[in-house]
């Protein structure tokens, strides 16, 4: 609460001295003043900066005032106000940064108390006060040209299947990437590799600066990998405590490192939840030539326990993009929602099969439409 003064001589050493009007009254004691506590007219600075900041971002003058509760004519006097200092192009950009130590917790609160009017707010956690903020009907497809998206990730983002016949890997042509970027025209530069961990990620993403710098957004796709165990080792001795390839919290931290380091290069990252897994698929295929029994004693007889193993890493992702505020792709339920996720996987019970990428492309058009139209 604010510190109420004397008017007259700026004490403090004030007593209350009945209402007026269903106000309170105070006296000072010091030179006895009496005087009831008024705020001062018109909006405060943090409104004003929040009306210029949110125009800039492309948002217009009446939903912008909308927002903050004051009359158009005044966000466009404001804007006037704002844009004498230094004119800024608008449109060019789907995230600004805006510099005022107090704005952060007051566009915080816009955004949850106007959430059909942003699509997102994110924290600077390094700055400790800037904002980043992604409006929603700002992110429309530029027509003129593909939208240029980098993409990090492992070999399900890669677009590899496993083929039964020769037991193989192999890249498919017809991957969920391939057959979005023709419909959606959108030009993907895919860096996701085979067996890739969180990691390396980060440096994966400085190996390729050039093109990130040039892209509009960032796709990130880990975790398949990270919760995977040496499982030879496990074969050979069941009883010792055996550890996914990355712990969990080393995996979420370096996740949303790497997604801040993404942020710090002016991007946007979009992450990609996982795939279901098909515990009794994979336990055949990993046990396959190691000591079946043993694989079966680690997992307490219960070889289910893999698929909620995998889970708790799919279910970390989800909280990594809560924590940071960026968009998810959400493919865990369009495989769930069918009533035998098991025929979109291929036989290795992990990757999805030319069907399961179809599905996925299905879930990218679906997230296209609703974050780009």
């Amino acid at each position: 609460m604010d510190e109420i003064i004397c008017r007259r001589c700026q004490s403090t050493d004030l007593r209350k001295n009945g209402l007026v009007f269903g106000r309170q009254r105070y006296k000072c004691k010091k030179c006895g003043y009496q005087f009831t506590k008024t705020s001062p007219h018109g909006k405060s600075a943090k409104d004003k900066n929040a009306a210029v900041a949110l125009c800039r971002l492309g948002v217009s003058q009446n939903q912008t005032a909308k927002i903050l509760g004051v009359t158009p004519p005044s966000v466009a006097r404001w804007l006037e106000d704002g844009e004498a200092g230094g004119k800024e192009e608008r449109g060019k950009a789907n995230v600004k940064k805006i510099e005022e130590t107090n704005l952060r917790g007051y566009i915080k609160q816009l955004y949850l108390e106007n959430k059909e009017n942003f699509w997102i707010v994110q924290n600077n956690f390094k700055s400790g006060y800037e904002v980043d903020i992604l409006i929603k009907n700002r992110h429309k497809h530029p027509q003129n040209r593909k939208l240029m998206v980098c993409a990090f990730g492992d070999s399900i983002l890669q677009g590899v299947v496993h083929d039964a016949k020769t037991n193989r890997y192999l890249l498919l042509k017809e991957n969920f990437l391939a057959l979005s970027g023709a419909k959606l025209n959108v030009n993907w530069k895919n860096y996701a590799r085979h067996g890739a961990l969180i990691t390396s990620g980060e440096a994966e993403m400085r190996k390729h600066l050039d093109y990130v710098k040039a892209s509009d957004y960032i796709f990130f796709s880990f975790g398949g990998n990270d919760c995977n165990m040496n499982w030879d080792e496990v074969a050979e001795n069941p009883y010792r405590p055996h550890q996914p390839f990355v712990q969990l919290p080393e995996f979420h931290q370096r996740y949303v490192n790497l997604i801040h380091l993404a942020q710090e290069k002016g991007k946007t990252p979009i992450l990609f939840s996982l795939p279901p897994v098909d515990s009794e698929v994979f336990f055949a295929q990993v046990s396959k030539y190691r000591n079946a029994d043993n694989i079966l004693r680690f997992l307490y007889g219960d070889i289910h326990n893999i698929y909620q193993w995998h889970s708790m890493y799919n279910m970390e992702i989800f909280k990594i993009a809560n924590e940071t505020n960026v968009p998810i792709v959400d493919i865990t339920t369009y495989f769930l929602a069918k009533i035998n996720y098991r025929d979109f996987l291929c036989d290795d019970g992990v990757h999805p099969n030319e069907k399961g990428h179809q599905l996925i492309a299905e879930a990218l058009k679906r997230f296209y439409e609703q974050y780009f139209c």
